[in-house]
């Protein structure tokens, strides 16, 4: 009989895997298979078949096959639930069960403990709440508590969200800049122990001298002070904390569930995109904490200025000494640009050419050379001891492709020449595309902000750009986030520069850089030129134009011959995408909920006809299986009616 058993499950298994398709090991699939058999066996002989003739198969031998399948199919359902990992990460990761479902506790506390933060600090209610001044306030000061509480991670992401102002009230900016780490220094064992497990040789034959006291500490990694021994040369030895990639993972895997918690309470969030930016953020902090990115970013950078006109320091990476835990490069004798004008003055050094030096090195690499330094804060930017300006920390990089460069360029000289057309084409290409997009309106607020910033004494830059993130935000697109990584630099080098020079002017410093790059920005400036832009255009459009007679020949041979025919891309578009796929989840929970009130039914009627000892017992596991049911179907329609609610609003 037990051989019967098994046989019949793996028989079940390999039929039911066929329906079901869900990516499970075999031994799942026929552990479910078995369970299956198993249990509708045990039902249908102690309930029904003891006593009665054995060699009789009506409608209750049916009713016994049909449950069985579809139980199995439970089961499968069961096993894909409660799989703690992605169907993705099954062959990778953690293979032990045990530690596997372990690890899957861990975060589901995390991140319940999370989210009763946030209700605690009145996130919830705060998301709710009709939006106004007052509403985006309070709900501000929620997420700030909340971010704060939660610690670690979540307030380096409320950090970055702090530079968001194209996308986030001024409330929230605000807020949000408030946030600070408090982060513990790893003790001198810690230090002792990263550097014999990750350094190629030992410590004393490296460096001639180690600080162990660190420069700074940060939540990823800290940095020390440190000699080497072949050259005698001083550098910095930056650390990536023990155990922080497991710390990592569990904390954005939470903060993303956390934003698309927030996004599924808030329309408002959901058009901000505030799970993408939990994403986004995210995939930077990964990268983060791989020192070999940080030291290919440097190279990068340095190698695209060789051949810069300004002077601006990069410092030199040991590779030899660097791997991804452990990052040495040159150590940059000076301070940081807050602190060195005093020194500039000592030295009789213009602050205005410092400051024009380090401004044309960020434009340079963001309109000529495609990468950029995304975070030239004022601890970032040194002044060297001889005056010279040195940018530090390419942790965090931004990468612009050619055709956004162009954009940003004509941006810039739409801007300049007040061309509303020029200034809106360049926004349509530096940001993510919509079909359904206001460009009459747009053409309006455009030239409407023009007009608002043409007599800035001060240049009109804050404006303007604040303008273009309160225009991006009231018609509802957003930029590429690369584009964006562009701005929040900007945005950011004007802060830093204003503490060297309190007259700088974002708006008539990049003016200047324009008229002093005018060949880069407009390469058409004599008759040469011209042919060979002419030269270059006709180039590219010959390939196509070469192919252009045949391509209308092929077109009237099909309208002759009534073969014309267009396709729709329906599922090409990921809001239909999403769509249909949302309702097929629906669909399927209803007919799993269908499911067990089919079962259930079926085991009523077994009970009923049944009598005897174990029909009690099988009409329990009926009424218990509807109960079941009708939870999974009200949850159907409450998802249902919800859906509604949103696509009114």
């Amino acid at each position: 009989m037990g051989f019967q058993l098994i046989l019949l499950a793996v028989i079940m298994s390999m039929a039911i895997s066929r329906l079901t398709g869900t990516k499970i090991s075999l031994k799942k699939q026929i552990l479910a298979a078995l369970a299956s058999v198993i249990a509708t066996t045990a039902i249908y002989w102690f309930g029904y078949l003891r006593g009665r003739d054995p060699d009789s198969f009506g409608a209750d031998g049916w009713i016994w096959l049909v449950s069985m399948v579809v139980v199995s199919m439970l089961f499968y359902l069961l096993f894909e639930m409660f799989d703690p990992l992605p169907i993705g990460e099954r062959s990778s990761g953690i293979r032990n069960p045990f530690r596997r479902f372990a690890a899957w506790w861990q975060r589901q506390r995390r991140y319940i403990q999370v989210l009763i933060i946030a209700l605690r600090h009145g996130v919830g209610r705060n998301l709710s709440a009709r939006r106004t001044p007052e509403s985006y306030e309070r709900l501000a000061v929620s997420l700030r508590r909340t971010l704060e509480d939660c610690g670690g991670f979540f307030i380096k992401f409320g950090q970055v969200l702090s530079t968001r102002s194209d996308l986030l009230p001024a409330e929230f900016i605000n807020e949000l800049s408030k946030l600070q780490e408090n982060v513990s220094r790893l003790t001198t064992a810690e230090v002792e122990a990263i550097l014999n497990k990750e350094l190629p040789q030992p410590k004393d034959e490296m460096f001639l001298e180690f600080e162990m006291e660190p420069l700074a500490a940060a939540s990823i990694g800290q940095v020390h002070r440190a000699v080497l021994r072949e050259n005698r040369k001083k550098v910095v030895v930056k650390l990536l904390r023990p155990r922080i990639t497991a710390a990592l993972q569990r904390d954005l895997d939470i903060l993303v569930r956390f934003a698309a918690w927030t996004a599924n309470q808030s329309v408002w969030a959901r058009k901000i995109g505030f799970t993408d930016l939990a994403r986004g953020f995210s995939e930077a902090m990964k990268e983060e904490t791989d020192f070999r990115i940080e030291a290919r970013n440097f190279a990068q950078v340095s190698a695209s200025l060789a051949d810069s006109r300004t002077k601006v320091r990069i410092p030199h990476v040991y590779k030899e000494a660097s791997n991804a835990k452990i990052l040495v490069m040159e150590y940059m004798d000076g301070m940081s640009v807050k602190s060195g004008t005093a020194l500039l003055e000592a030295r009789g050094i213009d602050r205005r050419e410092v400051q024009r030096q380090i401004f044309d090195c960020v434009l340079e690499q963001i309109f000529f050379k495609g990468i950029f330094h995304a975070d030239p804060h004022p601890g970032n930017v040194y002044i060297l001891n001889d005056g010279t300006p040195a940018l530090l920390d390419f942790g965090s990089v931004g990468r612009l492709g050619t055709l956004q460069q162009d954009a940003l360029k004509r941006l810039l000289i739409g801007f300049e020449h007040r061309n509303t057309y020029v200034v809106m084409e360049s926004l349509l290409l530096l940001a993510e595309s919509r079909p359904d997009v206001d460009k009459e309106g747009l053409e309006q607020a455009v030239s409407q902000l023009l007009v608002q910033t043409a007599y800035d004494p001060a240049g009109g830059s804050e404006a303007f750009i604040q303008g273009l993130f309160r225009m991006i935000a009231e018609f509802e697109f957003s930029f590429y986030p690369n584009v964006a990584g562009a701005f929040r630099s900007l945005i950011t080098l004007e802060g830093t520069l204003l503490q060297l020079n309190p007259s700088f002017s974002l708006m008539n410093e990049a003016r200047r850089f324009v008229q002093e790059h005018s060949p880069e920005f407009m390469p058409a400036g004599g008759s040469a030129d011209w042919k060979q832009t002419a030269a270059n255009e006709l180039l590219e459009l010959l390939p196509v134009i070469r192919k252009l007679p045949r391509r209308l020949d092929n077109l009237a041979s099909m309208l002759e011959k009534g073969e014309v025919s267009v396709k729709v891309g329906f599922f090409a578009d990921k809001t239909n995408a999403s769509f249909i796929t949302r309702w097929i989840s629906q669909l399927l929970l209803a007919f799993t909920g269908t499911a067990f009130g089919g079962i259930s039914i079926g085991l009523l009627y077994l009970g009923d006809r049944g009598g005897g000892e174990g029909a009690q017992f099988v009409t329990l596991f009926g009424y218990t299986g509807l109960v079941v049911s009708a939870v999974l179907l009200i949850r159907v329609a409450i998802y249902a009616v919800r859906n509604i609610k949103q696509m009114k609003e």
